[in-house]
């Protein structure tokens, strides 16, 4: 990995997503955040921060990751995960086409995978150009399962309504109960 990028804390996030607009039914999606240790590049203070979204796998709950491998297609093909290393204003592309789940413990997933971020597209940095950044068992914290706002108000702000309507979708075993948050509507983790 590239001095100039240390991981310093990780979030594997979880959402009901749904676009009624587009026909997509409600379904469960993932995403990674990584945040990365303030660097001076070219005399600047910059403070990474990594997004991998649009993780869709089969899966019921975060637990159905566990010690398990999934392959991606390169973006932008349908299936792809989008990713991007916000860094100097911009969002700088980055292609994952593996990940690598190892086992929970404490509230945290492990995690290994391997991107390339280019920053000669959006930043316009030639002198850093495609960096190839590797991860290999990154801890990453659990996040609450949040909900889409167009489900809450389909639901009418209702939490029981909202729990009927992902019954099918995810194990509720998994879970808490819907509870309002600001922003919106999560379900807690269970140990």
């Amino acid at each position: 990995m590239s001095t100039q990028f240390s991981p310093i804390s990780g979030k594997l996030g979880q959402l009901i997503f749904e676009s009624p607009d587009s026909g997509l039914l409600p379904r469960l999606e993932f995403f990674i955040e990584l945040e990365f240790q303030e660097a001076e590049i070219d005399g600047e203070l910059v403070k990474p921060f990594f997004r991998a979204s649009n993780i869709v796998v089969e899966a019921k709950s975060w637990k159905d990751l566990e010690n398990l491998s999934h392959e991606f297609p390169w973006a932008p093909k349908l299936g792809s995960i989008e990713a991007a290393m916000v860094l100097f204003g911009e969002q700088n592309p980055a292609d994952v086409v593996a990940l690598n789940f190892g086992g929970a413990e404490a509230g945290k997933l492990s995690v290994s995978f391997e991107t390339e971020v280019d920053f000669e597209i959006e930043a316009d940095r030639d002198e850093l150009g495609q960096i190839e950044l590797s991860f290999s068992d990154f801890p990453l914290e659990i996040a609450p399962l949040k909900i889409a706002t167009s489900l809450a108000k389909r639901c009418e702000g209702d939490p029981e309504a909202i729990s009927k309507a992902i019954s099918e979708i995810i194990d509720s075993s998994v879970y808490g109960a819907v509870s309002r948050v600001p922003g919106g509507f999560e379900l807690p983790i269970n140990g």
